[in-house]
């Protein structure tokens, strides 16, 4: 699993406890990132599509949720990238980005994912007299 020509392999306690903090807040700058934009994107879509279809200057809500999604799917990739890259170059394999983690990851963007396409594709309920 590890290959003797590994430069950045973290050998020592202290390079692989400060190589752990640098993973853990790399991954929580990403994932941060990835809620904060869909948070802000989602409150935007609730404000603006109670008053008309129209959102931002012409952004529909459809419009809205797809670019949404498709920024989703890039911070996927990047956090998918980031922590494969960490557990290959700087751990040899082990103890970052482990199968859990992974799941944990996909099930999230997943999620956000699935709360675009109903918002913008699932069809309002009639409003009520």
């Amino acid at each position: 699993m590890v290959e003797p020509n590994q430069p950045n392999l973290l050998k020592s306690p202290t390079d692989r406890l400060s190589g752990m903090n640098t993973y853990i807040e790399g991954k929580m700058k990403r994932y941060s990132l990835m809620f904060s934009v869909n948070g802000g994107a989602f409150a935007i879509a609730k404000l603006f599509a109670q008053e008309s279809t129209q959102i931002l200057g012409g952004l529909s809500l459809r419009a809205l949720a797809i670019g949404a999604i498709a920024f989703t799917l890039l911070v996927w990739r990047d956090i998918y990238l980031f922590g494969d890259m960490m557990k290959r170059e700087f751990f040899g394999g082990q103890l970052v980005f482990q199968r859990q983690g992974i799941w944990i990851l996909h099930a999230l963007c997943i999620l956000v994912i699935i709360g675009w396409l109903l918002a913008a594709f699932w069809p309002a309920p009639a409003p009520t007299r």
